[in-house]
């Protein structure tokens, strides 16, 4: 009968010993103050002075893991313990960092030391730099978890000036669970389908066993430092200063969380674990599995990918080898204008991207750079214009006149027009005068060999009036066909067009006889520019309107012949002023020679204008 009852026992014990553990969290009765959480896989000190992992210093138990899942822990094998021990977490408020550590010193002192609540302890901290402000953290152990949950959150006691608080969360992994291992570790950002930002893991070097710093928070970053206390200083690999994801050595691994716009009231939440694993993938896998670090039991977070065993965290990070860079760039052209000018603002977006092994590529690093705008005229046809307007003014149809000019303008442009117009006059016995004339006149303006416009230009005149003693009163109908093409540039761009024109006007104008007389008269017209699409480099191209303009303008002035030697001074309403000397000669048989220098200006530029004429009497 005792025999059975032994054996009964035995079976008990050994059925227990299997059994999850009812209560994970306990004080820790060797050392005061200090609590233990464990089930069969993790058994972790819980620091009541600093909040932290461990029991002070190297006291055991630190952070132990059995990856059998029997609650065996060796203690020589303790991730945290051994040699210097690391594990703590920082706040940074206003640039200043604070920070406790379970090898160290604290800057936030425990309130009421830790709350044993049922797997799980509280603690909370304040800071008498930091009036109002509070931290809490509550750790958690479940049943056959392979992690340790730890929930952090900050109340904010006043307004941060700069509006961001960093909270750091880190260790020093000393990863031992079989010959060969040793304080340093493989240290590596990122695993499968978990982004780099989310988990920091240690690898030992030869059992592959894996420690890592996990969350599924969106505002959280992990890295890799030589021993950092700073809350920001686990956001790139600061140890290889390369921004690379993996590092060997006995370094320490963190998460960094950063809020911003943070006021007084605000409570600031982090939420993560501590990830154990006979490999990285049966850490990540337990981890999503479990719902670790704010995540949903068996749900894989938003925007990650499924985790697959691809090997180690630093086999899968070393993945393919850069073997050359590609880089792409786009230039951007915005074009505006004002009535003489187009600017075309250009600004360059180049790509870099790592080339790999595999072919793969990474991803693309964009940099804007605004480059110098190009400038350029668009008045080329209105120049054109200008002049054939000036053209059409001096236009006399008495005989047969070569016309010559030359212009000038201020916007660099300069060409000459050249032409002949034919007609004539005549006065009637009871002085009735008509007239009739044609001229065909050709412009070619250009600034450079770019730059250049063109206005071939077919008038007619008729003329109808009456011969007083006193001058000359007539009325004159004027109308013009022009046939207009241009041709511009703009920095690396270039654009051309053509398209036609009009010019018809009706004008009454009196001039006196005798030596010296005057000269008086108004003159009405409309001027039409049919619209027109420029061709050539899309970035420069320009789509042009139709125009009407209805134009007036009066004239006033005076002239003079003495003998052989005209002169004339003309001034018109439109900000037109024309002077004219001539030698004018008639023969004994009616037969009229002359030549004739004008100068004429308007508000764009000046013409000179030479015509020689010849006018037979039948």
């Amino acid at each position: 009968m005792n025999i059975i009852r032994v054996t009964l026992i035995a079976a008990l014990l050994a059925t227990t010993s299997m059994t999850a553990i009812a209560d994970t969290s306990s004080m820790n009765g060797s050392v005061s103050g200090m609590g233990i959480l464990e089930n069969d896989y993790v058994k972790a000190g819980v620091n009541g002075t600093s909040g932290t992992f461990g029991s002070g210093g190297n006291t055991s138990p630190g952070l132990l893991f059995d990856s059998t899942g029997t609650g065996t822990f060796d203690t020589s094998y303790d991730y945290l313990t051994p040699g210097s021990p690391f594990d703590g977490w920082s706040i940074k408020i206003d640039g200043v960092n604070t920070t406790n550590n379970n090898g160290s010193g604290s800057s936030w002192t425990d309130s009421d030391g830790l709350t044993d609540i049922t797997d799980g302890f509280a603690w909370q901290g304040a800071n008498s730099d930091y009036a109002g402000w509070q931290v809490e953290h509550n750790y958690s152990l479940g049943a056959t978890s392979q992690f340790v949950d730890i929930e952090t959150n900050i109340t904010a006691g006043s307004s941060a000036s700069n509006s961001t608080v960093y909270f750091g969360r880190f260790i020093d992994p000393d990863a031992r669970a079989a010959d060969g291992d040793s304080s340093s570790t493989d240290n590596v950002l990122g695993y499968s389908g978990i982004p780099d930002s989310n988990v920091a893991f240690s690898e030992a070097l030869s059992s592959r066993y894996a420690l890592g710093l996990y969350s599924t928070n969106s505002n959280v970053d992990a890295g890799i430092s030589n021993w950092s206390s700073e809350a920001d200083g686990y956001t790139e690999n600061a140890v290889d200063g390369d921004g690379s994801k993996t590092n060997t050595g006995d370094n320490t691994i963190g998460l960094t969380w950063v809020w911003t716009g943070v006021e007084a009231g605000d409570i600031l939440t982090a939420e993560y674990a501590y990830i154990f694993g006979p490999s990285a993938f049966d850490a990540a896998d337990e981890a999503i599995d479990g719902g670790a670090g704010g995540g949903t039991p068996g749900v894989t977070p938003t925007g990650w990918e499924a985790v697959e065993d691809v090997g180690s965290a630093t086999d899968a990070a070393s993945g393919p080898t850069v073997v050359g860079t590609g880089t792409s760039s786009i230039t951007s052209h915005t074009a505006t204008e004002t009535a003489t000018t187009q600017t075309i603002a250009r600004t360059k977006a180049t790509s870099t991207w790592d080339v790999y092994s595999d072919g793969s590529l990474g991803t693309a690093a964009v940099t804007t750079t605004t480059l110098a705008p190009f400038t350029g005229s668009i008045d080329q046809i209105a120049t054109a214009q200008d002049i054939v307007g000036v053209t059409i003014k001096g236009l006399e149809f008495d005989g047969i006149t070569a016309i010559g000019n030359r212009s000038k303008y201020t916007n660099g442009m300069s060409g000459d027009t050249k032409g002949v117009a034919i007609g004539g006059t005549r006065v009637s016995d009871t002085g009735l005068i008509a007239g009739l004339g044609v001229a065909s006149v050709k412009t070619e303006l250009k600034s450079d060999d770019t730059n250049k416009s063109t206005a071939t230009t077919k008038a007619a005149q008729v003329q109808i009036g009456r011969s007083l003693d006193k001058g000359d009163l007539s009325l004159k109908l004027k109308h013009a066909m022009i046939d207009y093409s241009m041709e511009r540039s703009i920095g690396d761009f270039a654009a051309a067009a053509s398209t036609k024109g009009t010019d018809t006007s009706i004008s009454f104008m009196f001039e006196g006889k005798g030596k010296l007389a005057p000269i008086m008269g108004y003159t009405k017209g409309r001027s039409v520019l049919q619209g027109y699409t420029e061709t050539g480099d899309i970035q420069a191209v320009r789509t042009v309107a139709k125009t009407t303009e209805d134009y007036g303008y009066s004239t006033i002035g005076a002239k003079a012949k003495l003998g052989v030697l005209d002169i004339a001074l003309l001034k018109h309403s439109d900000n037109t002023n024309q002077a004219k000397i001539g030698i004018n000669k008639t023969t004994e048989a009616g037969t009229k020679i002359g030549i004739n220098y004008t100068k004429t200006k308007t508000g764009l530029g000046t013409t000179d204008s030479i015509v020689a004429g010849l006018t037979i009497k039948f």
